[in-house]
């Protein structure tokens, strides 16, 4: 018997408080609490079992089981609302939108001078501006940077041009604002309500997302690659799309991203295992998109290679990267060496190795119980942060080691470990046996995150007039070579040869 499913992949089926087994499931497939959530099934709420308040729903792969349920449980499908959140007088896709500029707020808020005064940052300006303006912004997308082509980033030089000079780094700080909050929209859209069923979950998650801090990645264009991986792995776990233009978002996203920085060798090989999950056709084409452009970053990288820097290394340093960068900056939403930390503290190793012990527990437990989905999202950071690890670009001199586990420089590599690590802490507590243990987990975690606020505002850029540079650029007469200042300073330059 074929089920009847609807736009977004939702499959009628009678009810049980039976386990998983019962009714055909496997015992991977099985939710908190070992029942089938009533989000999953459309039908009218069942009482909670376990008293587990939040759940990881996974639904895909549930057709393939459905037809060893009894004739009499499979009756016809029936459209209801798609969660409870529907139920609310203002039409779904109002609520996304006032939900997006709640959003575009958040990160407003973060650095106002990103759009009061825009100022070119790091490559946004000696790389993306300077290499469109020599060359031309098309002729410049495929030129290779750090062994890898980053076509994302010099997309923002393309959209950019038909704006003058004197609007370059805004357009630019608009491209990164759109990357940043596109995981925000993707997560609240219908192509999670099947992951995670729960509207105001969904809410809770994005808003982690946009409150942890780090400020190199707030609204540049130079690393929007690392939320364009967050997103493409979001593409790649999400619901199965049923609807033409969720096909071409997909595989547009995976192509961009692939494209886009190295993250392609990271995010083929979880494609190829989700596809062994739940043997997903657009799976495959997911995988196809991913396979083509990794060729092509392989290709890159042997004919431009990235910068080889030694990494230094050291146990301790491990331990107070792994602590001081990713545990307790999840946990109390700062970007690390700000309020809570170990660097430099008495007995910092010992503490830190403990912290480490802690966390490898939770971690493991999800490991083997969590939902695919967030195993594969915490396997996707864990391969980020691996990878920045085992070939860091932190400095040309020094132990990077060091540098990252005494500062909060390299942000990108551990960026999206700190959100996995959160979500997994979440969801672990969420496992505690009793209702007053979870409720003091919840208030005492949002405490502790709230806690992180104390820096909310991110450091104004020096701002060097970029108007003024503008003007520079507009009134010296061609051949002219002009080398413009630009942040975070020292080295960092606008080079460029007049038109």
């Amino acid at each position: 018997m074929q089920p009847d499913p609807d736009s977004n992949g939702y499959i009628c089926a009678k009810a049980s408080n039976a386990p998983a087994e019962s009714v055909g499931l496997s015992r991977s497939d099985e939710l908190l609490g070992g029942t089938l959530p009533p989000e999953f099934l459309q039908v009218p709420a069942l009482p909670p079992s376990a008293g587990n308040d939040i759940s990881f729903s996974r639904v895909a792969g549930a057709d393939r089981h459905l037809e060893s349920l009894p004739m009499e449980e499979v009756p016809a499908p029936t459209r209801t609302s798609r969660s409870s959140w529907s139920e609310l007088s203002v039409a779904r896709p109002l609520t996304i939108a006032l939900l997006m500029v709640t959003a575009a707020v958040i990160v407003f808020a973060h650095r106002v001078d990103a759009f009061t005064y825009p100022q070119f940052y790091a490559e946004d300006g000696t790389r993306w501006f300077t290499a469109a303006y020599n060359l031309g912004p098309l002729q410049a997308l495929d030129a290779a940077s750090a062994g890898s082509l980053q076509v994302v980033s010099r997309l923002g030089a393309v959209l950019a041009a038909p704006f003058g000079l004197t609007n370059q780094p805004l357009v630019y700080n608009l491209c990164g604002l759109l990357v940043q909050l596109a995981p925000v929209f993707y997560f609240l859209s219908s192509r999670f309500e099947t992951v995670v069923p729960k509207f105001w979950l969904r809410m809770v998650l994005s808003l982690v997302y946009l409150l942890m801090p780090d400020n190199e990645l707030n609204v540049t264009i130079t690393l929007a690659p690392v939320h364009l991986i967050i997103l493409a792995t979001l593409v790649v776990l999400a619901s199965q799309p049923n609807r033409w233009y969720w096909k071409v978002f997909d595989a547009s996203t995976v192509l961009l991203c692939g494209l886009s920085g190295p993250f392609v060798f990271i995010l083929f090989p979880i494609t190829a295992l989700w596809y062994l999950v739940r043997r997903r056709r657009f799976t495959l084409v997911l995988l196809g998109v991913l396979a083509v452009t990794l060729a092509v970053q392989l290709y890159v990288s042997r004919v431009s290679p990235r910068a080889d820097v030694n990494p230094g290394g050291g146990l301790g340093n491990l331990l107070l990267i792994l602590s001081d960068r990713i545990i307790l900056p999840g946990i109390f939403g700062e970007p690390g060496h700000r309020n809570v930390y170990l660097a430099e503290q008495t007995h910092e190793t010992v503490y830190a190795g403990l912290i480490c012990l802690a966390a490898l527990a939770v971690v493991a437990y999800s490991a083997t119980r969590a939902p695919w989905e967030l195993r594969l999202f915490g396997l996707t950071s864990a391969g980020i942060a691996v990878a920045g690890l085992l070939s860091p670009l932190v400095s040309f001199t020094g132990n990077q080691w060091l540098i990252m586990a005494t500062s909060d420089a390299a942000g990108r590599y551990f960026f999206m470990a700190r959100l996995a690590w959160l979500v997994t802490l979440i969801w672990a507590l969420s496992r505690l046996p009793s209702a007053w243990m979870r409720r003091t987990a919840w208030v005492a975690g949002g405490l502790a995150f709230a806690s992180g606020f104390a820096t909310w505002g991110y450091t104004p850029f020096a701002n060097y007039d970029w108007p003024r540079e503008a003007r520079a650029i507009q009134t010296a007469a061609p051949g002219t070579k002009l080398t413009l200042p630009i942040n975070p300073g020292g080295p960092w330059a606008v080079e460029i040869t007049v038109k």
